[in-house]
């Protein structure tokens, strides 16, 4: 199989989002749904990457693709931008994000954050994901950090079991109610990798 590893463009956000939507295990769909009459999550979550800000941008994005096809991305940006936002505040209903705020409060400081790492299911298990991480550890240490960092749910032991295999521990636990959009149980896991130690 061949896989090309780029930068994202313009015109692969509503890929992007897709990916988005599919990495957040119900988050997304749960902080977006019927907020914008006639568009769903994913639309607009393509939209605010395709809006190119100084962050949460195609930019940020690394995408692996194979012929025509996005099989998979990554997308990382300091670890600063991962906030809850005056724009997010006025856009979002205030119970939303309260259920999520230790989500977005939950912070390794001085690390770039990879926000999103996902793979098509018909590519799993061929090593896109691993070259994703090598790539956006690359990244961090081109852009001037020693750590990555990232959160993932709590019992999503799969992907866990990923990360630590590359360098990754967790640092702390965060607490997340369930909910109906988020089916999942036990809050979720802020994670890091030294990258120091990698070199």
């Amino acid at each position: 199989m061949n896989v090309v590893y780029r930068t994202g463009r313009a015109q692969d956000c509503p890929r992007l989002a897709e990916f988005v939507d599919m990495a957040s295990d119900g988050v997304v769909e749960f902080l977006f749904h019927d907020l914008i009459p006639g568009q769903s999550p994913v639309q607009i979550v393509a939209q605010n990457l395709s809006a190119d800000r100084d962050h949460y941008t195609f930019r940020d994005a690394t995408v692996a693709q194979s012929e025509q096809k996005i099989i998979g991305m990554s997308l990382a940006y300091p670890s600063h931008f991962h906030r809850i936002s005056s724009g997010m505040r006025e856009f979002f209903p205030s119970d939303r994000l309260k259920h999520v705020e230790n989500i977005f409060t939950s912070e390794v400081e001085n690390s770039l954050y990879l926000d999103t790492l996902g793979v098509d299911q018909e590519f799993r298990g061929k090593g896109v994901g691993s070259q994703l991480i090598s790539l956006t550890r690359k990244k961090a240490v081109a852009h001037g950090f020693n750590v990555l960092s990232l959160i993932v749910l709590a019992d999503n032991a799969g992907v866990q079991r990923l990360y630590r295999r590359h360098g990754f521990e967790i640092v702390c636990h965060i607490e997340m109610d369930a909910h109906e959009l988020i089916p999942h149980e036990g809050g979720a896991f802020l994670m890091s990798c030294d990258l120091s130690k990698l070199k």
